[in-house]
């Protein structure tokens, strides 16, 4: 039974993937691809700075209390 519920889940992600990939190639050919390779680096370049501000606050860059101390100290 988990197999079936495993495939299911590996078919329907595959499907959503192949869909998305060709509404990205049909958007691409109305588009251009200069303007497409340039949406994705702007893409890649926000997801990269929210990922610096997440990994600045787990650090305790942005946390008012500062950083987790060790119980030892």
């Amino acid at each position: 039974m988990r197999r079936m519920v495993w495939l299911t889940v590996g078919a329907t992600a595959g499907i959503l993937a192949y869909r998305k990939l060709e509404a990205v190639a049909n958007e691409s050919i109305d588009k251009g691809l200069v303007l497409t390779v340039m949406d994705a680096s702007n893409s890649a370049r926000s997801l990269a700075a929210g990922m610096g501000e997440q990994l600045s606050k787990l650090r305790g860059g942005d946390n008012p209390a500062g950083p987790p101390q060790d119980a030892s100290t």
